[in-house]
């Protein structure tokens, strides 16, 4: 394995404007060197190597093999490096290749997920943004603490330092019923919702750890008739069924449009149930880690008003 420590890191500069240029002058003028600095560079380049890695031919310095192996991969690194530091000076999201992970084990996660990869295209063409929507994330304070992901979005916040809990927004639980359920005329009392029938999420964490307003309205569903792994698949039962169903009212709108369902505000005193944006503080001062969080707080915040 080669020892890095012992090479100067400069001459990979010069020897990726030597092989593009083809000259040891042409090389000097591009990296602002006197042309006998390059040439000692380019020497210390070779025994370093141990190979000429450049020959004099007519047309100029030609690349040996060794020169053509290397070639890609100091080319890639100095890329990536130039844009790093680049980066950390000041970021332009119209022009950033930046790849961001995002994990949203909140249940809406697809569709915040879609919504963000809209709002950030529109400003940020060539940023990448990855998703995962997993509903129980096995190592995500590890993962958002290594910096395998960037942010995570959820009404569960990590209760750890150094994370960051900024909340999003507010969100309400709400009832669903399809268009020409029975309760649309009798009207949502709290003795028609312990007789009435739900379909119900499977719980995803101990009963300690969820929202209280959820723990609140399970206490009145006396009958569950259909229990399902994910929020998503209620809508659809809902919709189909005689059952009632318990959502977030921030998605309310979405399922009136597409599912022609009810919405219902359900007869008590509840607490909110706040959305969390979520990250771990040693990404506090990345301009583009920044960026992105403003992305997020704008976009997702408008959920509040539905």
């Amino acid at each position: 394995m080669f020892n890095l420590r012992s090479l100067d890191l400069n001459l990979l500069t010069v020897f990726e404007a030597i092989y593009e240029l083809g000259t040891v002058g042409g090389a000097a003028d591009h990296l602002a060197l006197s042309q006998s600095a390059t040439s000692h560079a380019l020497s210390r380049l070779r025994e370093a190597c141990r190979d000429d890695l450049f020959v004099r031919t007519r047309q100029g310095l030609s690349p040996t093999p060794v020169a053509k192996d290397m070639y890609p991969a100091i080319k890639q690194a100095l890329d990536a490096l130039r844009a790093s530091l680049a980066e950390a000076s000041g970021f332009d999201p119209g022009t950033s290749q930046r790849r961001f992970r995002i994990s949203i084990p909140h249940p809406m996660g697809p569709f915040y997920a879609v919504a963000l990869r809209t709002a950030a295209a529109a400003v940020a063409p060539d940023i990448v943004l990855i998703f995962d929507t997993v509903s129980r994330p096995v190592d995500l304070e590890d993962n958002l603490r290594d910096g395998i992901v960037d942010i995570a979005i959820d009404w569960l916040p990590v209760a750890l330092d150094p994370f960051v809990n900024k909340k999003l927004f507010d969100d309400q639980v709400v009832l669903l019923a399809r268009s020409d359920h029975p309760s649309a005329h009798q009207g949502i009392t709290i003795e028609n919702l312990r007789k009435a029938e739900f379909v119900t999420l499977h719980r995803r964490r101990e009963i300690g750890h969820s929202p209280q307003a959820l723990e609140e309205v399970s206490r009145l569903i006396c009958h569950e008739a259909v229990r399902v792994s994910e929020l998503l698949e209620i809508p659809t039962v809902v919709a189909s069924t005689d059952l009632l169903g318990i959502f977030l009212s921030s998605m309310g709108p979405l399922m009136k449009k597409r599912l022609g369902l009810q919405v219902f505000p359900i007869p008590l005193e509840l607490p909110p149930m706040p959305i969390y944006m979520i990250w771990h503080e040693t990404r506090r001062r990345d301009a583009a880690h920044r960026w992105l969080r403003e992305v997020v707080e704008q976009k997702l915040g408008s959920f509040a008003q539905g």
